[in-house]
Parts: structure tokens; C-alpha cells; sequence
């Protein structure tokens, strides 16, 4: 769960598994609690990458790196799937001093929430202003669990509320401009960024 197998369809200096594209997209759906593992290749078993790596802006920017270190970069776009609740654990009944579901629960939001990458990316790119960006919806989310695909009214209602804001429509038509003309400034190497320890 701390190094994710990337499944590519160009050609890198790292080899990875031979994979059908259905493979591959059932490897990156199987969360646990919903579809389990797949097995590609020699019995490789793979899961879904979302432990930790539900921001993928991290590995995003090694792969760029690897692949085009001595470019520049023009800009990074990070979009989340919704801001979570504040994580906490409350005092356990006396079904929970059995089952301690409540501490599972935080430790699910704890491994699977973004913000922290998200904070991180801000400082790495703090002196570079319109550079990188986030687009997440910050209200109406927390309520919607993965399995409630019926609930996708609900989503597309607070994501179009979300983009109506002013600063967010400000934020889209600058990254409207930034991707007619690219203005870049610095190489990915040049960053010298460590991924945190999530």
C-alpha cells in the first residue's frame, strides 16, 4: 500500500504487469469493503489504490518527473471527490469495547482522506502562485458513502453549487487562460520535493 503499481499504456523505464485494460480498471475499483482483490499475471494480487493514495498528486508528479524531469511544468490540477467530516473517535458503548467499530470508521477516514496531501502540495508550490489548484467540492459530500450510487443526484447537486461560486468560477477561467498559453517556470526536479509520510 506505500509504493502503488502504476498500469500504464506508454512506455516507461518500469516494467509493469501485462494487463488487459478491464484488468486494470477492475485492479483500480477493487476497494476492499465492496470488490475484492484481482489477480494479474502470475497470481499478482492488486487492490485499489485508495489506502492512503485517494490524492494521487504524489505520484502524479514522480511520474512526470521520471518520465520528464528536465521540462517545465505549466500547472497541476488536483480534483477531490468532496471534503470528509472532522475524524473522531467517541467514548464506546459497550457494543464497541467488543467491536471497536468507531475507531475502524476513523481509521478508514484517517488512511483515506486527501487533505493532507492537498496541504502538503500547497507549500511545495507556495511561491509559485497559479501553479497548482484544487477543485473540491467543501460541502453536502460527507453524508455520501462510496456504496450509495443511488445518491448521484446529491452529488451533481452540491458539485454545481460548488462551481457557482465566485472563486471557484475565478479559478476555473484562470485555469481556462493558463491551459491556451502555458507560462512555465521551473523544471519538476527543480521542486525538490519528499512526499510526506502519509
Amino acid at each position: 500500500m506505500n509504493i502503488p503499481i502504476l498500469f500504464r499504456s506508454y512506455e516507461c523505464h518500469e516494467t509493469h504487469p501485462e494487463c488487459k485494460i478491464w484488468e486494470a480498471a477492475r485492479a483500480t475499483s477493487a476497494a476492499p469493503t465492496f470488490f475484492k482483490r484481482i489477480e494479474i499475471g502470475r497470481a499478482q494480487p492488486f487492490i485499489d489504490g485508495g489506502m492512503g493514495r485517494n490524492n494521487p498528486s504524489w505520484v502524479v508528479l514522480d511520474e512526470a518527473n521520471s518520465l520528464f524531469g528536465a521540462r517545465p511544468i505549466g500547472c497541476l490540477v488536483s480534483i477531490g471527490t468532496g471534503q470528509v467530516e472532522a475524524v473522531s473517535i467517541r467514548r464506546p458503548g459497550f457494543f464497541q469495547q467488543v467491536v471497536p467499530t468507531d475507531v475502524v470508521n476513523a481509521l478508514r477516514a484517517i488512511a483515506t482522506d486527501c487533505e493532507d496531501t492537498h496541504e502538503h502540495m500547497l507549500r511545495l508550490f507556495a511561491q509559485l502562485p497559479r501553479t497548482y489548484f484544487r477543485l473540491n467540492v467543501e460541502q453536502g459530500m460527507q453524508g455520501v458513502k462510496l456504496s450509495e450510487w443511488e445518491r448521484l443526484s446529491k452529488v451533481e447537486a452540491h458539485t454545481a453549487q460548488y462551481l457557482r461560486k465566485k472563486e471557484v468560477g475565478e479559478k476555473l477561467v484562470l485555469l481556462g487562460k493558463i491551459f491556451t498559453v502555458p507560462k512555465a517556470r521551473l523544471t519538476i526536479e527543480q521542486l525538490g520535493k519528499e512526499e510526506p509520510h502519509l
